[in-house]
């Protein structure tokens, strides 16, 4: 708007009318955000509707006597004499839209969306674009499901519109505005819809066709024949083509079943097993969509609202959009961390269910980092921004999760794969069959069977299991076709950058003041229960070798404190150093500068422990056990006999031998560089699984010289991680949870295709020895699919009721 346009202007007593092809047919959307800004600069304007197709404009106002005075504020603020209060950088105005573009105040915020509240915490969303869209209302969806605060909802591609419920003690009208507002290009463009259900409806319409036909109305047979031959076409030309190539696989089976129908004249079978074939991929996938939703909620949902302290001790809301790098912004008890950064003031308690383990805390404390999502179980914390918004390392898995099925998937391939070859079987024994007996019936019988909907969507089914309980153990599959090939490898390369090395934590030393050392252990045994933790696991390792018994008082967990009461009802405290500074307890002078040297040394953090108010001990920690890939190994040994493990290193040939011989592995290859790592990885026998930090520069070579590549970077450095999988914990013993879920997935598989072929083999037997026809054959097969589904149904279900149930208990848990 830098140059006045032409413009045609008719004022009204309830709006003025603008057209202006220079301004509105125009695809600058500068200028419409510009103009737009400025229109509603005047208070009285309440909406702004932009048609680009006819150069117009029209800008609402309340019916009023005295229009005049609104024009001459308009006119006003359109040349820019007035500032427009209102930002609208963040509107999309798409000019090419073949509807018109309306714009509307939702509190602050400029909104394209319709948005009408019915209730306090209702509300209705609408635009043109989702009539008939399926792809966007998904999308929107999608979107809907991951904004805090939005408890439920349900798009109507009829009316174009959204119903939701939300939390209104979360969310406001203008924060969902704000929100819609910036999905635009997600809800227009990106993740593929479920398929559209054509061939499902014209399935159903053909079975009622033929059963009309066969049962009450003969003269519609052979209209449904024809129609099955019209749904069958694209199954008979993909069937001539793999003949020319020799080839004879499932559209062989499906048109043979055709010709039989031609020759019976019958359709009413051959319609219900084509709509059963349809039926239940349309369920698997919905059946996935709706649990992917629940099982990924809270990896999904994104705490998209900040505060930032000011000089007067008033906390300013912002849009997590709008921070930059350094800024600072305090995260309170019972809520999730926004942003990744560094800990600069107070002392937490925070359950980071990808970074730790899920039911585990962690504390915090200055100079600690902490990423988004991480749950604020107590205490209070002022963390400096490092990255916000989608940049964070939690979107960038969020973001990564599937939302349907999973494309790619190796076990998708192979039951394409062995659904093709069972034709062919199944086709010689039909046609020996009617050879033997000349009898039609058991000839169509033995070809009902499906051998391939189960499996397809069994793969589906384990892939998303697997893959939200791989988020439990703190795995993530960047490449979910990986989870399909753990397991099948058993070489694994480990690089320098898996830190072989590293040395398990243990315990430096025991200092007391009143109180004898195997007291000092028993009670700070109490305040890591879990083994997962690597301080509780040297704990637990001395008092073992002590044989001290550990107590079992329930504990009262606070930010950088557990609190319990001995059996003689004292009162211990187990104090993190931050949070012992913060009590200004007087500790013995030696006891103080031990902790300060295991402070300043980097290592673990150590153990105050308080009984009734005095400092009573320290417990400090160092690096100094065995080797963590020792154990790992030894355990990856035992669960795979046949697992080799190559140690490829730069380092000089002693010192790599040397660290493949803590770790327990015998095949070294030292001296390499980066190009030569991945030459040596191509000339291994057979695939191999690479082992390191996916996000180094040096490791690419090697990663795609590999069959899998496992990455032990971090949660932090996941955005910049190519690996294909990535442990999370950045742990070598994560290895181990990897290989249990490979193993528990081909389990699962294995019992599917155990069903597919039972119901299958007991259809082919009923028809020589129970004279099964071929609908009950059919329907016996599909019973085999109705176990598999409703087998997966259930582990799902229960796997949500487990994530809900966590999650509960963590809600609860800050009442406590």
């Amino acid at each position: 708007m830098s140059a006045a346009p032409k413009l045609k202007i008719a004022p009204g007593v309830d709006g003025v009318s603008i057209w202006s092809d220079a301004l509105f047919r125009s695809a600058n959307a500068d200028n419409l955000r510009q103009f737009v800004s400025r229109a509603f600069s005047v208070p009285d304007v309440s909406g702004v509707e932009i048609r680009p197709d006819g150069g117009f404009a029209r800008l609402s106002y309340a019916a009023t006597r005295d229009a005049a005075a609104i024009w001459r504020r308009l006119n006003a603020s359109l040349r820019g004499a007035v500032e427009a209060p209102h930002d609208a950088s963040g509107l999309f105005l798409n000019s090419a839209a073949p509807w018109p573009i309306r714009v509307t105040k939702v509190g602050d915020v400029l909104s394209t969306w319709r948005m009408r509240s019915e209730g306090q915490d209702h509300l209705r969303v609408a635009h043109p674009i989702l009539r008939g869209r399926r792809d966007v209302a998904f999308r929107l969806e999608e979107v809907l499901a991951e904004i805090v605060g939005v408890e439920e909802f349900r798009s109507s591609r009829l009316t174009g519109g959204v119903r939701l419920r939300f939390d209104a003690s979360v969310l406001t009208l203008s924060k969902i505005a704000r929100e819609l507002e910036a999905a635009w290009p997600r809800v227009l463009s990106g993740i593929e819809g479920p398929p559209a259900k054509t061939r499902l409806y014209a399935a159903g319409g053909l079975l009622a066709l033929a059963a009309a036909g066969q049962f009450a109305i003969p003269a519609l047979r052979p209209v449904a024949v024809a129609g099955v031959a019209l749904f069958s076409a694209p199954n008979v030309a993909l069937a001539a083509r793999q003949l020319r190539h020799g080839q004879v696989g499932l559209p062989a089976l499906y048109s043979t079943g055709l010709a039989f129908l031609f020759i019976t004249g019958l359709p009413l079978t051959g319609t219900i097993m084509a709509l059963l074939m349809q039926l239940w991929p349309h369920l698997a996938e919905r059946t996935i969509i709706d649990r992917q939703r629940k099982l990924f909620a809270t990896r999904r949902k994104r705490h998209a609202w900040a505060r930032l302290p000011q000089d007067d001790g008033v906390n300013v809301e912002i849009h997590v959009d709008d921070l930059k790098p350094g800024d600072l912004v305090v995260v309170r008890r019972g809520e999730f961390v926004p942003v990744d950064g560094v800990v600069t003031e107070g002392v937490a308690a925070i359950v980071d269910a990808l970074a730790n383990d899920p039911d585990g805390d962690a504390d915090l404390a200055p100079g600690d980092p902490v990423n988004a999502g991480a749950f604020l179980r107590d205490g209070e914390v002022v963390i400096r921004v490092r990255q916000s918004g989608s940049a964070t390392a939690a979107a960038h898995i969020a973001k990564s999760l599937p939302h349907a099925f999973v494309d790619g998937l190796p076990s998708s391939a192979v039951a394409e794969l062995v659904a093709n070859r069972n034709a062919k079987p199944a086709l010689a024994l039909s046609a020996l069959s009617f050879l033997a007996t000349g009898v039609l019936r058991p000839s169509q019988a033995v070809i009902r069977p499906d051998y391939a909907t189960a499996p397809r969507i069994s793969a589906q089914f384990s892939a998303l299991y697997d893959l939200a309980k791989a988020l439990d153990h703190g795995l993530f599959f960047r490449n979910p076709a990986a989870l399909d090939k753990v397991g099948e490898f058993d070489l694994f390369v480990f690089d320098d950058s898996a830190a072989l090395d590293r040395r398990a934590v243990a315990i430096s030393n025991v200092l007391v003041n009143g109180a004898s050392d195997k007291e000092i252990l028993a009670y700070a045994a109490v305040g890591f229960p879990d083994l997962r933790s690597e301080r509780g696991r040297a704990i637990r390792a001395l008092l073992e070798s002590r044989s001290v018994t550990i107590p079992g008082p329930e504990t009262l967990r606070r930010a950088g404190a557990v609190v319990f009461r001995d059996d003689v009802g004292q009162t211990i405290e187990l104090l993190s150093p931050a949070r012992f500074a913060l009590s200004k307890l007087e500790a013995p002078a030696r006891l103080e500068a031990a902790a300060a040297r295991a402070t300043s040394e980097g290592q673990p953090k150590p153990l105050w422990v308080v009984r009734d108010g005095s400092p009573i001990g320290l417990v400090t920690f160092g690096r100094s056990g065995a080797p963590e890939a020792e154990a790992v190994i030894r355990a990856l040994k035992a669960k795979t006999p046949s697992a080799r493990f190559v140690y490829v290193s730069r380092r000089a040939e002693a010192v790599a031998q040397t660290i493949a011989a803590g770790a327990g592995i015998e095949h070294v290859a030292s001296g390499l560089t980066a190009r030569k790592k991945a030459a040596f990885i191509r000339s291994l026998p057979r695939a191999v699984v690479w082992i390191g930090d996916g996000s180094h520069e040096d490791s690419r070579e090697a990663m795609t010289a590999s069959a899998v590549s496992v990455s032990l970077a971090g949660l932090s450095s996941a955005p910049g991680d190519n690996a294909d999988i990535q442990l999370l914990k950045g742990r070598l013993s994560g290895l181990l949870d990897l290989a249990d879920l490979g193993a528990a997935h081909r389990r699962r598989l294995k019992a599917d295709y155990k069903t597919v072929y039972a119901a299958n083999l007991l259809a082919v037997a009923g028809t020589f020895l129970a004279g099964f026809g071929s609908l009950r054959a059919g329907l016996f097969s599909n019973l085999g699919t109705a176990v598999v589904y409703a087998q997966h149904i259930r582990q799902l279900d229960a796997l949500v009721q487990e994530r809900e149930g966590r999650d509960a208990r963590l809600r609860s848990s800050i009442h406590h």
